[in-house]
C-alpha cells in the first residue's frame, strides 16, 4: 500500500530527531570521557514572540532571542526554557480523550529538548567543564537530561489515552523545571562569571548555527 504523505513526514521528522539524538548522545559520552580524564582544574575567578503550532497544538512561546541576531548564549538558552514551559501547560490543558493533541505536543517538545540538549553537551558544558566551579552542576546537568530522555521514550511508547500519561509528563515537567531552576540560578551565572564577553560572543554564535543546522 502506497505511504500517505502524512506517514511520510511522519517518517522524515522522525528520522531528523534520531539523527540529532544519536549526535548529542555522541557529544554526551565524549563530554563524560573528558570529565573523567582530567584532573580537578584550578579555581578561576567569578569575575518573536511567535506560536508555536504543531498540529493542533498551539502554544504562545517567546522566540524573539533566536530569531533576532542575538549571540548570547545564556539568552537563547532561557529562550528555550520558555518554551519548553509553554509547551509543558499546553500538556497539562489536556486530557485522555485529546490522543492526537497529545502526539503532536510529545512530537514538538522531543524535537525541542533534543536540540536544547545537543547544544548545551555539545558547546556549553565543555566550555564550563574546565572550571572548578561549574564542574558539579556540569555533571548534574548531564545527568538531567539523560532522566528526561528516559522519560521522553516512555510517553512515546505509553499510549496516550492511558490515565498514567498525563501523570508521567507532569514528572517530566517537574524534573525539567527543578533542571532550567538549576541552569539559571546556578549554572548560568557562573558561566558569565568565568567566560568573558569575547568567548561568551563566539559560542552565542555557534549554538546559532548548530541549531540551525539541527532544525528541520
Amino acid at each position: 500500500m502506497a505511504r500517505t504523505a502524512a506517514q511520510s513526514r511522519a517518517r522524515v521528522a522522525k528520522g531528523g530527531v534520531q539523527k540529532v539524538a544519536r549526535r548529542k548522545n555522541a557529544a554526551r559520552a565524549a563530554g563524560t570521557r573528558k570529565l573523567r580524564a582530567r584532573p580537578a582544574p584550578k579555581p578561576s575567578t567569578l569575575s518573536s514572540a511567535a506560536a508555536l503550532v504543531s498540529g493542533t497544538v498551539a502554544a504562545a512561546v517567546r522566540l524573539l532571542p533566536w530569531t533576532r541576531d542575538e549571540a548570547d548564549p545564556i539568552a537563547l538558552l532561557e529562550a528555550d526554557h520558555r518554551r519548553f514551559e509553554a509547551l509543558f501547560e499546553a500538556g497539562a490543558a489536556t486530557t485522555p480523550r485529546a490522543v492526537k493533541r497529545r502526539t503532536a505536543l510529545l512530537r514538538s517538545l522531543t524535537a525541542e529538548l533534543t536540540v536544547h540538549e545537543l547544544l548545551e553537551e555539545q558547546l556549553l558544558y565543555p566550555a564550563l567543564a574546565g572550571h572548578r566551579e561549574a564542574r558539579a552542576i556540569v555533571l548534574e546537568g548531564s545527568q538531567e537530561h539523560h532522566v528526561a530522555d528516559v522519560l521522553l521514550k516512555e510517553l512515546h511508547r505509553m499510549r496516550k489515552n492511558d490515565e498514567r500519561w498525563g501523570a508521567k509528563l507532569k514528572v517530566l515537567q517537574e524534573s525539567i523545571e527543578h533542571h532550567i531552576e538549576e541552569e539559571e540560578r546556578r549554572m548560568f551565572p557562573i558561566a558569565r562569571g568565568v567566560l568573558d564577553a569575547e568567548a561568551l560572543h563566539a559560542l552565542g554564535v555557534r549554538m546559532r548555527a548548530l541549531r540551525k543546522a539541527n532544525r528541520g
